[in-house]
């Protein structure tokens, strides 16, 4: 039960006292009334998901399903949730990130988003931080150590996204054909799409999903298929959101032109720091300014965003001795990062803390943050108070039932491809398994106490990942042959030195 609350209703602006949205069930504990006891709420549901979300975006999004739609929050109706999953999808910037920022705007307003956004990023950012500027000042090396540590935290959380495509498959596709088609197609192209161009590439992301919109929309016109569109053309509920969302449409604007126009900004100014400001604020400058053209400039997640930040980082853009930009970081340093923010909770994104440190300081990696995030959340911001009044229209319905079969196909994609990279063997494929039945067969009932069922998603990555630290000491099987799997885990392309040191690597 809650306290007595410090601000009454009568005290609180209408904007802030609107309902939920009607379809949504009611909580599970009773209802937070005021404005403050929604905003608790939204810390009181993220804070935990900053040491557990571990897997990438599609675990994330899958934890956000059960934890928002049908876990013990339930703030979003399918139907919503589905939406937001699409518009993350179709918008540049890290599509779980946006979600969560996105799922704090509708419980709690523009403060909502802003707990939600922090709380869910904050634990990866903190540590790629002092890492990054360790490496800064002290100039450390510890990726192997540190890669054998975290062994099995990847195979345990990329379970979720299995899940997530298992349960977000059945909702966005059901059994119609046309939308499964879609997902499939969405699926084959992102999987067969050149990695070595994955930079122009990254706009067919959100051309696949714009693609499959409209191929849903013009269906939904032809009276054979209306019944097939049913609760797509049912008038949505929850009217009151938009006023719980408290930002006016004005603001939404200004957003977006600062959005926007801080683009040729940093287009401009990731070339002019090349030339001779100096000092370390020009640092922080050109990482700021190379990060935020990349996140405005990307689709498709830190899949797309990892070669640009290899080749703006390790590669350098600047000739030797001019000053005002920063120096390249070699190819090991950038690999510790890429594997220290693959296993840890939150987005990839986060690597941008790391390698904004290790070339301008605790400044730069702050910068870097903020820099690489920025647009994306900017746009969402700048989003939420027109897509409550857009999703009214029929034709924007019936597109996105099409927008989230074709998102559906990424995660499918993710699942992929994530098993290629972290399900090396047997030990790694056996973990992984095993996480997958523990969180969808032996989870915690109803009966058993809230605390063990939202801590569950935590105990079983963590224990499997233990697992997986134990199976690879024993070493079964002569699996690994010898210490150096530790070296070529991940198989990491920035290790040059790899193979002279293992042979058995080649």
């Amino acid at each position: 039960c809650h306290s007595q609350p410090l601000i009454t209703e009568a005290a609180m602006p209408a904007a802030n006292i609107a309902p939920m949205d009607s379809q949504a069930k009611p909580h599970a504990s009773s209802e937070p009334l005021t404005y403050w006891g929604r905003v608790r709420d939204v810390a009181a549901a993220f804070f935990p998901m900053g040491f557990i979300a571990f897997g990438g975006p599609a675990a994330h999004i899958g934890l956000f399903l059960k934890t928002f739609v049908e876990g013990e929050r339930p703030w979003l109706d399918e139907q919503r949730f589905m939406e937001l999953m699409s518009l993350g999808q179709a918008m540049p910037g890290p599509t779980s990130t946006q979600m969560a920022t996105a799922m704090g705007i509708t419980r709690a307003g523009a403060l909502g988003g802003l707990v939600s956004f922090w709380l869910f990023d904050w634990v990866g950012f903190a540590v790629q931080l002092s890492t990054g500027a360790a490496v800064y000042y002290l100039d450390l090396g510890a990726l192997d150590t540190y890669k054998m540590v975290v062994l099995g935290a990847g195979p345990a959380a990329i379970s979720l996204v299995f899940l997530a495509a298992r349960m977000l498959g059945n909702k966005a596709c059901g059994d119609d054909p046309l939308r499964i088609s879609l997902a499939l197609f969405t699926c084959f192209v992102a999987l067969l799409l050149p990695r070595e161009h994955m930079r122009w590439a990254a706009f067919a992301f959100p051309g696949l999903i714009l693609f499959g919109g409209l191929v849903t929309a013009l269906d939904a016109r032809r009276p054979s298929r209306r019944a097939a569109y049913e609760k797509a053309l049912s008038p949505p509920t929850g009217k009151g959101l938009l006023k719980q969302i408290g930002i006016p449409r004005p603001a939404g604007l200004l957003l977006a032109m600062v959005a926007v126009g801080l683009f040729p900004f940093a287009w401009v100014a990731r070339d002019l720091a090349c030339g001779g400001f100096g000092g370390a604020g020009s640092r922080q400058l050109a990482v700021f300014s190379s990060l935020y053209w990349m996140g405005f400039s990307i689709y498709g997640g830190g899949q797309v965003v990892l070669p640009m930040l290899e080749s703006e980082f390790t590669r350098g853009r600047c000739e030797p001795g001019e000053t005002g930009s920063f120096p390249p970081l070699d190819a090991e340093t950038f690999g510790f990062g890429l594997a220290l923010a693959q296993s840890l909770p939150g987005p990839l994104f986060n690597l941008s803390a790391f390698l904004g440190a290790a070339v301008a300081g605790v400044g730069g990696g702050i910068v870097g943050f903020l820099g690489l995030f920025g647009p994306g959340i900017l746009l969402i911001y700048a989003l939420m108070p027109f897509w409550e009044s857009l999703r009214r229209h029929e034709w924007v319905r019936c597109a996105l039932v099409g927008m989230n079969a074709s998102a559906v196909g990424l995660v499918f994609q993710a699942c992929v491809t994530l098993w290629a990279k972290y399900c090396t063997n047997g030990a790694e494929a056996a973990v992984c398994i095993l996480a997958m039945a523990m969180h969808k067969r032996f989870a915690p009932g109803d009966t058993k106490p809230l605390a063990l069922r939202r801590a569950w998603p935590a105990l079983v990555i963590f224990s499997c990942a233990t697992l997986c630290l134990v199976l690879f000491f024993l070493d079964l099987n002569g699996a690994y042959g010898d210490w150096c799997h530790v070296a070529k885990y991940g198989d990491f392309a920035t290790q040059p030195n790899r193979t002279e040191a293992c042979p058995s690597a080649s």
